[in-house]
């Protein structure tokens, strides 16, 4: 971890906060009904089973998620406002994949080892249902990377602890065609698109502002929603992104949040994915 993050340096990527002409086209919005995608490369990508080669959870030294608070807390926020170098604060967890996860400019960096599934986790522990989160992210490398938010995360790291992942998230990324952004769950430990991709501009060195919101519907539906805009812009008045899920080990279900830095490089130093202004509440 200090090898890379040596290798990596110590200064943040900049962002530019200009305008741009990020599309708001939709595509392929299906039915809301929950069925995972079955677009080409979804299997190569998240979605795919982890295996053997893949780097160890850095969770609990048992591998087991860590212990979420008592249900209702769902109010946390997060500005990495601590000096360069340090750790992600408490009550930030490593729990997979995590070559360097530090603060860099006042944000929140974190890279993963790079394997067979290059994919960084951090966790902190909340016990929410019904939450709304905005948060600002920047890639640095749009061709190979992909930034997901979680809630509802159970601290599991796929399907490397016991229990194994679990959660509902939003993605966005730029690695495969088309580019975007779409909301995905994780059920036993496996990453499943919620139908396809929305077709979204995206472009590294700029920063972000995302929004997710995910509310439970009826017993056997959760409702999510999600959009992101450059941080420059004003925020949209309209979802990008809106799917119901019926899982059911994902109903009714609390949790925290899981921020996901994605690469699809199997080999090679994979690129720094920047975090900042975390915001979480339940939703009204």
């Amino acid at each position: 971890m200090v090898v890379l993050g040596v290798m990596l340096g110590l200064a943040p990527a900049c962002g530019d906060d200009g305008g741009g002409d990020a599309s708001f086209e939709t595509e392929g919005t299906g039915t809301s009904n929950g069925t995972p995608s079955t677009e080409s490369g979804q299997g190569t990508g998240p979605g795919a089973d982890s295996t053997s080669d893949d780097p160890p959870a850095t969770g609990n030294d048992d591998n087991t998620p860590p212990r979420l608070p008592p249900p209702g807390a769902c109010d946390f926020s997060e500005s990495f406002d601590v000096p360069d170098g340090s750790p992600w604060p408490e009550p930030w967890v490593e729990i997979g994949g995590t070559a360097v996860a530090d603060v860099q400019g006042g944000r929140g960096r974190l890279v993963p080892f790079t394997s067979s599934y290059s994919l960084a986790r951090m966790f902190a522990p909340l016990n929410c249902v019904d939450v709304e989160a905005t948060w600002s992210f920047e890639l640095t490398d749009d061709s190979t990377q992909g930034m997901g938010f979680f809630v509802r995360q159970n601290g599991g790291y796929l399907q490397q602890t016991q229990p194994t992942g679990a959660g509902y998230s939003t993605f966005v990324e730029k690695f495969r065609n088309p580019e975007g952004i779409a909301v995905w769950r994780e059920v036993n430990g496996v990453e499943e698109m919620i139908e396809p991709i929305v077709p979204m501009a995206v472009q590294s060195g700029v920063v972000y502002r995302a929004r997710l919101r995910v509310t439970q519907q009826s017993e056997d539906t959760t409702l999510l929603q999600a959009r992101f805009w450059r941080a420059s812009d004003s925020e949209p008045g309209q979802w990008q992104v809106e799917r119901t899920d019926q899982s059911a080990n994902l109903q009714g279900v609390g949790g925290g949040l899981g921020l996901d830095a994605w690469s699809n490089l199997t080999d090679g130093m994979p690129s720094e994915l920047f975090f900042d202004d975390i915001e979480v509440r339940a939703a009204d």
